[in-house]
């Protein structure tokens, strides 16, 4: 399967991944004319889908997670957070700690954990989803740096809630597709402290996983909030959390921009190390993530059109291609090693 544009698609493409709107699916794998459905699509958030054809028939997205534990963990996360905007005070402590620790499971067991981050995700529903991610890439991170399965869970669960003090926030600015006046910045600057005052009530939740939700903006050089913190005075987990926050926000769609590709995200992570980020984490996340995920499509430098198969672990610039069209527009069907091409590179990538 490979990735494409909403907006590019046409007559005779097929649906290779289910899209879920609202926890149901509203379209199924193996959907024929997929144009009829990309206005609905386009007005639903929907950017990105994966399709099959002759070029990507046997191209594998390793997904982190399983689809179905990503939408339990977004059903559970909106459940949550909508519970908290209208009131109600409790927290439903047990669905987060079983999605939690599905999640915990799943990435322990998964070897390639990190080789394809990217998911599909809607602008209206990003808050939800992004949750579900910086979840899923602290825990990855964690597994990295060797913590215990203990370890991972409390990380875990800061991930999954470490945007909790959002719905406590006026969505007027929450999701204004503008620019956030300075007032308005200074507002939205609350909800790390706001999602951890709230956290203080709930006993079941660990202090290390509060700390997350306190601390996921603060960076190394002391310029973070809200304490201004610097270094090693930021506990561990919340540098970790403050790589995934960042990594998930940058290659999502947001309703005021378009996704970053992933390799562009991992090199703004990469030149901030020391400023924002610690460099020693940032050392252990960027070589297990794909700059460019399998199912990407993307232009060389030698003119070529491609798409990503498969990946060369431990270099994430060197994917291995198969060549769709040449310099000239002619069709191909080739492979090609860019580990063994090094006079070759990708310079642009389309989706």
């Amino acid at each position: 399967m490979r990735l494409v544009l909403t907006e590019n698609l046409k007559e005779d493409m097929e649906l290779a991944k289910p899209i879920y709107e609202n926890g149901n699916i509203l379209l199924n794998k193996g959907v024929n004319n997929l144009y009829k459905y990309k206005r609905k699509l386009l007005e639903l958030g929907v950017k990105h889908l994966y399709i099959e054809d002759r070029y990507s028939y046997d191209i594998e997205i390793n997904d982190a997670i399983k689809d179905s534990t990503r939408r339990t963990g977004k059903k559970i996360v909106t459940n949550t957070f909508d519970r908290i905007k209208n009131g109600f005070i409790d927290l439903n402590t047990k669905d987060l700690k079983n999605v939690v620790e599905d999640i915990t499971d799943e990435l322990v067991l998964n070897e390639d954990v990190l080789l394809n981050l990217v998911s599909l995700k809607s602008t209206s529903d990003y808050t939800y989803e992004h949750s579900v991610n910086v979840s899923v890439v602290c825990i990855a991170l964690g597994k990295m740096l060797g913590y215990s399965k203990s370890e991972l869970y409390k990380l875990g669960m800061g991930g999954m809630l470490h945007d909790i003090g959002k719905t406590l926030i006026p969505e007027e600015i929450l999701n204004k597709p503008a620019k956030l006046t300075d007032h308005e910045f200074e507002i939205i600057k609350n909800h790390p402290e706001l999602g951890f005052n709230y956290l203080q009530q709930i006993e079941s939740i660990s202090p290390l996983s509060r700390i997350v939700v306190y601390s996921h903006h603060e960076r190394v050089d002391g310029s973070g909030y809200p304490r201004g913190l610097k270094g090693d005075e930021i506990h561990e987990f919340a540098r970790v959390a403050a790589i995934a926050d960042v990594f998930d926000a940058l290659t999502s769609d947001r309703v005021y921009r378009d996704r970053w590709p992933t390799y562009k995200a991992a090199e703004y992570i990469m030149n901030h190390t020391e400023q924002l980020f610690d460099y020693q984490l940032v050392k252990k996340f960027l070589p297990q993530v794909s700059f460019y995920p399998n199912g990407s499509e993307v232009i060389l430098s030698s003119g070529h059109r491609a798409v990503v198969r498969t990946q060369n672990v431990g270099f994430p610039t060197r994917p291995v291609l198969r060549l769709i069209e040449d310099d000239e527009g002619n069709e191909l069907d080739k492979e090609l090693d860019l580990l063994k091409h090094m006079n070759i590179v990708i310079t642009k990538v389309i989706v």
